[in-house]
């Protein structure tokens, strides 16, 4: 099944609307900061310091320009959907094996810091590749494993760079994200 961005976000966030509803009677939430993007909070903290949080839709498309001149190559069009179609706050879910946990886009600093720092973070593990790293993953109980996305191939996978164990995912963050099952 070929998904675009918005589609799997469309797939995913009424499953983990869904989820909370069910199990806890609210929204998702996420523990409260002041570094977070005010837009995307519904009401105020609870007891233990959590608030409901909702998705946005992007509304302005980035301008890949000065951030492809800074990497040194061109975003995969699946990339730039994946930065810039919504604001969230917390992805996680079940794909296979593997728990994800996609780090936040929230619109709070910059698109471009963000990719620049997923882009840098990625090189300390694969050096002068195309790499991203957008997450953190528990595989079969070890949770050492973080997300990649090789915006040369598509393939997004998770790593455990002790072991240098590898697991794929699936050559389409889209799908990914679309077809896992929601998780608190």
């Amino acid at each position: 099944m070929n998904l675009d961005m918005k589609a799997a976000f469309g797939k995913y966030f009424p499953k983990l609307d869904s989820l909370y509803n069910s199990t806890f009677g609210t929204k998702p939430t996420v523990p409260y900061s002041k570094t977070i993007n005010k837009a995307l909070l519904i009401g105020s903290p609870d007891e233990d310091g959590e608030i409901q949080w909702a998705p946005k839709e992007q509304d302005v498309e980035s301008d890949w320009g000065v951030c492809e001149d800074e990497l040194g190559f061109k975003l995969s069009r699946e990339l730039k959907d994946y930065y810039n179609t919504c604001y969230f706050l917390a992805i996680s879910g079940v794909f296979g094996s593997c728990e994800l946990h996609f780090y936040k886009i929230d619109g709070f600093e910059p698109l471009e810091r963000v990719i620049l720092r997923n882009f840098n973070d990625a090189q300390y593990t694969f050096p002068g590749t195309e790499m991203f790293l957008i997450g953190n993953a528990t595989v079969n109980d070890d949770d050492s494993y973080f997300i990649y996305y090789d915006n040369a191939t598509g393939k997004l996978f998770c790593y455990e760079s002790d072991t240098k164990n590898e697991v794929l995912l699936s050559y389409s963050l889209a799908k990914t994200i679309g077809n896992m099952e929601a998780s608190l």
